[in-house]
């Protein structure tokens, strides 16, 4: 069968240490007796999320013969997600898997410690990555290439993309980017730092001038979009018990490229975006609390 969405990405483990009740300071030691391993976020985690759901996908990565590599490897193949592994430079002894380690302190918010290698997979224009993914409806990515999103589509493909926080985040930056983009879904702090608006709808009319589809993830306020030029806002899916909110906004995003793939109004997308992120919170780390399109249906009916 034809896959309908892709992503590019490499994979990130996710070491989570959970029960603390604060942060380490310098030269000290908090301990926990509960630890997770798993598959961490960024498009993978939006893949799998869309996968769950019912879509046909595949991932572009890069993995080598290291252990971190070969744990990746497992979980790709529990989650039954297809995969190409393309070559790419690296310093000698570097594992091509991002490693991150993730202090969660419940009601409260997480802190990270990552690891990511030195390489060119964000770089590649090959005409094997760009044969391998444009054939797909969607391309979920959350690294900028420029060259090759334009390629994409061009294709047919369309990107679907998200981008992670930084002290530098500028929209004049990323104009070339997002020009060659279909759909882009920073939070509010990201959307509020790139645009240097004084409010998230402001920001998001801004984000408007350089981007098809801007949404705008508001965590557990849901998200806002734009209709005919009017912001929306669409109420998030409450969960009871909020456990872990890592990976939430990844869910977000697989939930609204699953829907955009089935054809629905923007409005319904974001509307299973919310749900998948919310339901993402109900588990520890991105991937534990399992999305369903059955439960989005009956949550449905019930908040008619």
């Amino acid at each position: 069968m034809k896959p309908e969405i892709c992503a590019l990405n490499l994979v990130t483990l996710d070491f989570i240490y959970s029960g603390i009740h604060r942060l380490p300071g310098l030269g000290e030691e908090v301990s926990t007796n509960h630890l997770t391993l798993s598959l961490g976020g960024g498009p993978i985690a939006s893949l799998i999320t869309a996968a769950r759901l019912g879509a046909t996908v595949r991932l572009a990565t890069c993995l080598g013969r290291d252990r971190f590599s070969c744990i990746a490897r497992d979980f790709l193949k529990q989650e039954a997600i297809p995969y190409r592994s393309f070559e790419t430079s690296m310093k000698a002894g570097q594992s091509p898997v991002n490693v991150t380690s993730v202090m969660s302190i419940q009601g409260v918010d997480r802190s990270f410690v990552s690891y990511f290698p030195n390489t060119a997979f964000y770089r590649d224009t090959s005409p094997e990555l760009l044969h391998y993914l444009s054939d797909c409806a969607y391309c979920i990515a959350s690294s900028p290439n420029v060259q090759l999103f334009h390629m994409l589509k061009n294709a047919g493909c369309r990107v679907v993309y998200d981008v992670g926080w930084s002290d530098d985040l500028s929209i004049e930056e990323l104009r070339d980017v997002l020009s060659a983009v279909y759909l882009f879904s920073p939070n509010e702090k990201e959307a509020l730092k790139l645009t240097g608006a004084d409010s998230v709808r402001s920001a998001l009319l801004k984000l408007a001038e350089y981007v098809e589809h801007p949404i705008v993830k508001l965590g557990k306020e849901g998200a806002l979009f734009l209709c005919q030029g009017e912001v929306v806002h669409v109420d998030p899916v409450d969960f009871d018990n909020i456990v872990d909110t890592t990976g939430a906004g990844d869910a977000f995003l697989g939930g609204v490229t699953y829907g955009l793939l089935q054809g629905w109004e923007l409005h319904r997308c974001v509307e299973l975006g919310n749900y998948a992120g919310g339901k993402a919170t109900a588990g520890i780390g991105c991937l534990t609390s399992k999305a369903s399109i059955d439960e989005f249906e009956r949550l449905c009916r019930k908040r008619r």
